[in-house]
């Protein structure tokens, strides 16, 4: 098993933006986006619209990147203060 701390210092190193794009956008913000356009093709698309254009309209396409945007960064911006405050805990003892 690899020490969290080690882990954090690397993801530290590497820098604030590229967290935030890398482990919010991508890995959180992405999955989330895909299960939001999922309910959407379920739920929210117009009557009689069928699945090829509803992905073919330009609605889809904007939210998709809106949800993952905005959701993976601030959850990005979330987890990145969590570990900057466990690392700093960690230096004081």
């Amino acid at each position: 098993m690899s020490d969290p701390r080690t882990d954090w210092e690397e993801k530290r190193k590497q820098g604030f933006v590229r967290f935030i794009i890398w482990e919010g956008i991508i890995k959180i913000g992405a999955p989330f986006a895909v299960v939001m356009q999922i309910v959407g093709v379920l739920f929210l698309r117009d009557e009689g619209q069928s699945f090829g254009e509803y992905m073919a309209s330009s609605r889809p396409w904007i939210t998709f990147f809106l949800h993952a945007t905005l959701f993976g960064g601030i959850m990005g911006i979330i987890n990145w203060r969590r570990g900057e405050s466990a690392y700093l805990k960690g230096q004081d003892r």
